[in-house]
Protein backbone atom coordinates (compact mmCIF):
# COMPACT_ATOMS: atom_id res chain seq x y z
CA UNK A 1 0.00 0.00 0.00
CA UNK A 2 1.13 3.34 -1.03
CA UNK A 3 0.26 6.43 -0.13
CA UNK A 4 -2.49 8.09 -2.00
CA UNK A 5 -2.05 11.15 -4.05
CA UNK A 6 -5.24 13.26 -3.62
CA UNK A 7 -3.46 13.53 0.26
CA UNK A 8 0.09 12.94 0.24
CA UNK A 9 1.62 16.26 1.20
CA UNK A 10 -1.28 17.79 2.50
CA UNK A 11 0.33 20.44 5.38
CA UNK A 12 0.72 19.94 8.74
CA UNK A 13 -2.26 21.44 9.60
CA UNK A 14 -4.52 19.23 7.80
CA UNK A 15 -3.42 16.55 9.37
CA UNK A 16 -4.18 18.11 12.74
CA UNK A 17 -7.74 18.23 11.96
CA UNK A 18 -7.11 14.49 10.62
CA UNK A 19 -6.60 13.71 14.29
CA UNK A 20 -8.23 15.87 16.20
CA UNK A 21 -11.70 14.84 14.21
CA UNK A 22 -10.84 11.36 14.78
CA UNK A 23 -10.18 11.75 18.49
CA UNK A 24 -13.26 13.60 19.01
CA UNK A 25 -15.80 10.69 17.24
CA UNK A 26 -13.48 7.68 18.02
CA UNK A 27 -11.59 6.06 15.26
CA UNK A 28 -14.11 2.98 15.52
CA UNK A 29 -17.62 2.30 15.54
CA UNK A 30 -18.54 0.92 18.90
CA UNK A 31 -19.74 -2.54 18.92
CA UNK A 32 -19.67 -2.53 15.27
CA UNK A 33 -15.94 -3.53 14.61
CA UNK A 34 -15.78 -1.32 11.66
CA UNK A 35 -13.68 1.44 11.26
CA UNK A 36 -15.63 5.31 11.52
CA UNK A 37 -16.47 7.27 8.57
CA UNK A 38 -17.38 11.00 10.08
CA UNK A 39 -19.82 13.32 7.71
CA UNK A 40 -18.85 16.77 7.09
CA UNK A 41 -22.16 17.48 10.57
CA UNK A 42 -19.56 15.19 12.01
CA UNK A 43 -16.60 16.92 11.70
CA UNK A 44 -18.26 20.35 12.60
CA UNK A 45 -19.72 18.87 15.59
CA UNK A 46 -16.43 16.87 16.92
CA UNK A 47 -14.41 20.46 16.18
CA UNK A 48 -17.64 22.57 18.62
CA UNK A 49 -16.62 19.65 21.10
CA UNK A 50 -13.12 20.30 21.24
CA UNK A 51 -13.35 23.98 21.41
CA UNK A 52 -11.52 24.21 18.55
CA UNK A 53 -12.72 27.48 15.32
CA UNK A 54 -14.50 25.60 12.49
CA UNK A 55 -13.51 28.33 9.98
CA UNK A 56 -11.56 26.87 7.54
CA UNK A 57 -14.27 24.39 7.22
CA UNK A 58 -16.78 26.73 5.95
CA UNK A 59 -20.38 26.22 7.31
CA UNK A 60 -22.38 22.77 7.58
CA UNK A 61 -24.68 24.41 4.40
CA UNK A 62 -21.92 24.90 2.50
CA UNK A 63 -18.47 23.44 3.69
CA UNK A 64 -14.89 24.57 1.77
CA UNK A 65 -12.71 22.68 0.10
CA UNK A 66 -10.82 22.13 2.36
CA UNK A 67 -13.60 20.57 4.66
CA UNK A 68 -14.60 18.17 1.50
CA UNK A 69 -11.07 17.28 1.16
CA UNK A 70 -10.91 15.86 4.67
CA UNK A 71 -14.59 13.68 3.98
CA UNK A 72 -12.26 12.27 1.05
CA UNK A 73 -10.00 11.35 3.42
CA UNK A 74 -11.84 9.63 5.76
CA UNK A 75 -14.01 7.79 3.08
CA UNK A 76 -10.76 6.68 1.81
CA UNK A 77 -9.27 5.53 5.28
CA UNK A 78 -12.39 3.74 6.34
CA UNK A 79 -12.66 2.16 2.91
CA UNK A 80 -8.98 1.07 2.88
CA UNK A 81 -9.32 -0.24 6.41
CA UNK A 82 -12.97 -1.88 6.31
CA UNK A 83 -12.49 -3.47 3.15
CA UNK A 84 -8.91 -4.53 2.38
CA UNK A 85 -6.84 -4.43 5.38
CA UNK A 86 -9.12 -6.41 7.57
CA UNK A 87 -9.22 -8.90 5.21
CA UNK A 88 -5.43 -8.84 4.59
CA UNK A 89 -4.40 -9.04 8.40
CA UNK A 90 -3.74 -13.10 9.30
CA UNK A 91 -4.77 -14.62 13.15
CA UNK A 92 -1.64 -16.91 14.20
CA UNK A 93 -3.00 -20.20 12.46
CA UNK A 94 -3.28 -18.24 9.12
CA UNK A 95 -0.56 -16.83 9.56
CA UNK A 96 1.98 -20.39 10.05
CA UNK A 97 -0.16 -21.77 7.30
CA UNK A 98 1.03 -18.71 4.72
CA UNK A 99 4.75 -18.85 6.11
CA UNK A 100 4.79 -22.74 5.32
CA UNK A 101 3.47 -21.86 2.02
CA UNK A 102 6.17 -19.13 1.20
CA UNK A 103 8.79 -21.88 2.41
CA UNK A 104 7.43 -24.21 -0.37
CA UNK A 105 7.18 -21.48 -2.90
CA UNK A 106 10.84 -19.82 -2.31
CA UNK A 107 12.31 -23.59 -2.17
CA UNK A 108 13.66 -22.83 0.93
CA UNK A 109 15.45 -26.11 2.26
CA UNK A 110 17.54 -25.91 6.25
CA UNK A 111 21.02 -25.87 6.06
CA UNK A 112 20.92 -28.03 9.11
CA UNK A 113 23.41 -25.87 11.18
CA UNK A 114 21.79 -24.98 14.97
CA UNK A 115 21.49 -21.20 15.32
CA UNK A 116 21.68 -20.47 19.16
CA UNK A 117 21.66 -17.31 21.10
CA UNK A 118 24.45 -16.64 24.33
CA UNK A 119 22.21 -18.65 26.57
CA UNK A 120 22.43 -21.97 24.39
CA UNK A 121 19.45 -21.72 23.48
CA UNK A 122 17.73 -22.63 20.02
CA UNK A 123 17.38 -18.61 18.50
CA UNK A 124 16.81 -19.23 14.72
CA UNK A 125 16.42 -21.62 11.66
CA UNK A 126 18.60 -21.08 8.79
CA UNK A 127 17.39 -21.62 5.15
CA UNK A 128 18.59 -21.98 1.58
CA UNK A 129 17.03 -20.19 -0.31
CA UNK A 130 18.08 -19.79 -4.43
CA UNK A 131 21.62 -18.43 -3.76
CA UNK A 132 20.87 -16.79 -0.53
CA UNK A 133 21.23 -17.83 3.44
CA UNK A 134 19.07 -16.44 5.66
CA UNK A 135 17.47 -16.75 8.91
CA UNK A 136 14.33 -16.51 10.59
CA UNK A 137 14.11 -16.30 14.11
CA UNK A 138 12.26 -17.92 16.88
CA UNK A 139 9.61 -15.47 18.60
CA UNK A 140 9.42 -15.26 22.05
CA UNK A 141 6.91 -17.18 23.44
CA UNK A 142 7.41 -20.10 25.38
CA UNK A 143 6.28 -23.84 24.96
CA UNK A 144 4.03 -24.88 22.22
CA UNK A 145 3.67 -20.95 21.04
CA UNK A 146 7.73 -20.99 20.56
CA UNK A 147 7.26 -21.30 16.94
CA UNK A 148 9.24 -19.26 14.23
CA UNK A 149 8.18 -15.80 13.48
CA UNK A 150 5.60 -16.08 10.75
CA UNK A 151 5.87 -12.55 9.29
CA UNK A 152 9.52 -12.07 10.08
CA UNK A 153 10.11 -15.68 8.22
CA UNK A 154 7.67 -14.68 5.16
CA UNK A 155 9.80 -11.19 4.74
CA UNK A 156 12.94 -12.70 4.86
CA UNK A 157 12.48 -15.68 2.73
CA UNK A 158 10.86 -13.40 -0.43
CA UNK A 159 13.44 -11.03 0.24
CA UNK A 160 15.92 -13.78 -0.29
CA UNK A 161 14.59 -15.64 -2.87
CA UNK A 162 13.98 -11.88 -5.03
CA UNK A 163 18.08 -10.72 -3.83
CA UNK A 164 19.33 -14.23 -4.69
CA UNK A 165 22.54 -14.26 -3.47
CA UNK A 166 22.91 -10.19 -2.91
CA UNK A 167 24.35 -8.90 0.17
CA UNK A 168 21.38 -8.24 2.54
CA UNK A 169 21.35 -7.66 6.48
CA UNK A 170 18.30 -9.47 7.73
CA UNK A 171 18.98 -8.84 10.62
CA UNK A 172 20.50 -6.05 11.80
CA UNK A 173 22.94 -5.23 15.16
CA UNK A 174 23.86 -1.64 14.24
CA UNK A 175 22.09 1.51 13.52
CA UNK A 176 21.35 2.60 10.16
CA UNK A 177 23.97 5.77 8.57
CA UNK A 178 24.57 7.45 5.92
CA UNK A 179 27.80 9.21 4.36
CA UNK A 180 28.36 10.71 1.11
CA UNK A 181 31.91 12.21 -0.10
CA UNK A 182 33.66 12.06 3.02
CA UNK A 183 30.70 13.59 5.53
CA UNK A 184 27.98 11.76 7.48
CA UNK A 185 24.59 12.92 6.97
CA UNK A 186 22.64 10.59 9.15
CA UNK A 187 22.96 8.13 12.32
CA UNK A 188 19.52 6.71 12.67
CA UNK A 189 18.41 6.60 16.03
CA UNK A 190 17.61 2.94 16.23
CA UNK A 191 17.82 -0.17 14.65
CA UNK A 192 15.56 -1.48 11.82
CA UNK A 193 14.71 -5.44 11.66
CA UNK A 194 15.88 -5.49 8.25
CA UNK A 195 18.40 -3.44 5.97
CA UNK A 196 19.55 -3.74 2.15
CA UNK A 197 22.39 -4.03 1.10
CA UNK A 198 23.98 -3.03 4.68
CA UNK A 199 23.22 -0.60 7.36
CA UNK A 200 25.49 1.80 6.05
CA UNK A 201 23.88 3.63 3.26
CA UNK A 202 21.38 1.37 2.65
CA UNK A 203 19.22 1.48 -0.51
CA UNK A 204 16.01 0.04 2.00
CA UNK A 205 15.54 -0.50 5.30
CA UNK A 206 12.11 -1.86 6.95
CA UNK A 207 10.45 -2.67 9.97
CA UNK A 208 8.04 -5.66 10.75
CA UNK A 209 4.88 -5.50 13.65
CA UNK A 210 3.58 -9.07 14.52
CA UNK A 211 1.81 -9.76 17.43
CA UNK A 212 0.01 -12.67 16.85
CA UNK A 213 0.09 -13.75 20.43
CA UNK A 214 -0.75 -10.64 22.52
CA UNK A 215 -2.67 -11.13 24.97
CA UNK A 216 -3.37 -7.32 26.06
CA UNK A 217 -3.33 -4.22 24.23
CA UNK A 218 -0.35 -2.35 25.58
CA UNK A 219 2.27 0.40 25.35
CA UNK A 220 4.03 -1.77 22.77
CA UNK A 221 1.74 -1.50 19.78
CA UNK A 222 0.97 2.40 20.46
CA UNK A 223 4.93 2.24 20.76
CA UNK A 224 5.06 0.70 17.31
CA UNK A 225 3.12 3.77 15.79
CA UNK A 226 5.22 6.54 17.40
CA UNK A 227 8.35 5.02 16.62
CA UNK A 228 7.32 4.41 13.11
CA UNK A 229 6.87 8.46 12.61
CA UNK A 230 9.90 9.21 14.43
CA UNK A 231 11.79 7.13 12.06
CA UNK A 232 9.85 8.90 8.92
CA UNK A 233 10.83 12.17 10.29
CA UNK A 234 14.38 10.94 10.42
CA UNK A 235 14.26 9.93 6.51
CA UNK A 236 13.06 12.47 5.56
CA UNK A 237 15.41 15.25 7.46
CA UNK A 238 18.09 13.13 5.61
CA UNK A 239 16.48 13.99 2.37
CA UNK A 240 16.37 17.41 2.73
CA UNK A 241 19.90 17.68 3.98
CA UNK A 242 21.39 15.29 1.08
CA UNK A 243 19.13 14.48 -1.49
CA UNK A 244 19.85 11.51 -0.48
CA UNK A 245 16.99 9.03 -0.30
CA UNK A 246 15.96 5.65 1.41
CA UNK A 247 13.29 3.32 0.79
CA UNK A 248 11.39 2.85 4.30
CA UNK A 249 8.73 -0.53 4.41
CA UNK A 250 6.86 -1.12 7.18
CA UNK A 251 4.74 -4.22 7.71
CA UNK A 252 2.49 -5.26 9.98
CA UNK A 253 -0.02 -8.14 11.54
CA UNK A 254 -2.02 -9.88 13.66
CA UNK A 255 -5.35 -9.44 13.23
CA UNK A 256 -6.99 -9.89 16.63
CA UNK A 257 -4.06 -6.96 18.11
CA UNK A 258 -4.53 -5.19 15.45
CA UNK A 259 -8.38 -4.93 14.17
CA UNK A 260 -9.48 -6.47 17.37
CA UNK A 261 -7.99 -3.96 20.10
CA UNK A 262 -5.73 -1.70 17.82
CA UNK A 263 -8.31 -0.29 15.21
CA UNK A 264 -7.41 3.57 16.25
CA UNK A 265 -3.67 2.57 15.88
CA UNK A 266 -4.24 1.34 12.53
CA UNK A 267 -6.15 4.30 11.42
CA UNK A 268 -2.85 6.27 12.59
CA UNK A 269 -0.72 4.01 10.64
CA UNK A 270 -2.51 4.60 7.27
CA UNK A 271 -2.08 8.59 8.00
CA UNK A 272 1.26 8.07 8.79
CA UNK A 273 1.72 6.66 5.35
CA UNK A 274 0.23 9.58 3.66
CA UNK A 275 1.80 12.11 5.68
CA UNK A 276 5.18 10.68 3.48
CA UNK A 277 6.75 9.18 6.72
CA UNK A 278 6.26 5.92 5.03
CA UNK A 279 7.27 4.44 1.26
CA UNK A 280 4.75 1.07 1.45
CA UNK A 281 2.78 0.02 4.47
CA UNK A 282 1.65 -4.04 4.27
CA UNK A 283 -0.39 -5.66 6.07
CA UNK A 284 -0.54 -9.17 6.52
CA UNK A 285 -1.34 -11.31 3.19
CA UNK A 286 -0.49 -8.07 1.42
CA UNK A 287 3.18 -8.97 2.23
CA UNK A 288 2.89 -12.07 -0.18
CA UNK A 289 1.31 -9.68 -2.66
CA UNK A 290 3.25 -7.05 -2.88
CA UNK A 291 7.00 -7.75 -1.37
CA UNK A 292 8.63 -9.69 -4.28
CA UNK A 293 8.11 -6.60 -6.60
CA UNK A 294 9.39 -4.19 -4.21
CA UNK A 295 12.57 -6.68 -3.46
CA UNK A 296 12.70 -6.60 -7.17
CA UNK A 297 13.25 -2.61 -7.36
CA UNK A 298 15.73 -3.40 -4.80
CA UNK A 299 17.58 -5.81 -6.53
CA UNK A 300 17.53 -3.59 -9.66
CA UNK A 301 18.46 -0.68 -8.20
CA UNK A 302 21.68 -2.48 -6.90
CA UNK A 303 22.68 -3.85 -9.94
CA UNK A 304 22.06 -0.42 -11.57
CA UNK A 305 24.07 1.90 -9.28
CA UNK A 306 26.24 -0.19 -7.02
CA UNK A 307 27.25 -2.47 -9.36
CA UNK A 308 27.86 -0.11 -12.14
CA UNK A 309 30.13 1.86 -9.96
CA UNK A 310 32.08 -1.00 -8.97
Amino acid sequence: MKADPRFFGNPTSFWAYVRAISESLGYSIRGASTVRNPSIDDMFAALKKLGQPTETLGTPTNPSQFAFLLSEYFTYRAEILNNQVRVDLMNSVEAFEAYDEVKDSVGARMTGNRILNSKGEESAVEYHVGDSIVRVPLNKQKDEKKRESYLTGIVNLIVAERLNGLPCDYDPRKMTSVDHDGKLYQTFSRRYDGSFPSTRNPIAMWEIKEYYYTTTFGSKISDAVYITSLDGYEREELERGSGIKIHHLVMVDAFETWWGKGRSYLCRMVDILNMGHVDDLLFGREVIRELPQIADDWANHYMTEYVKES
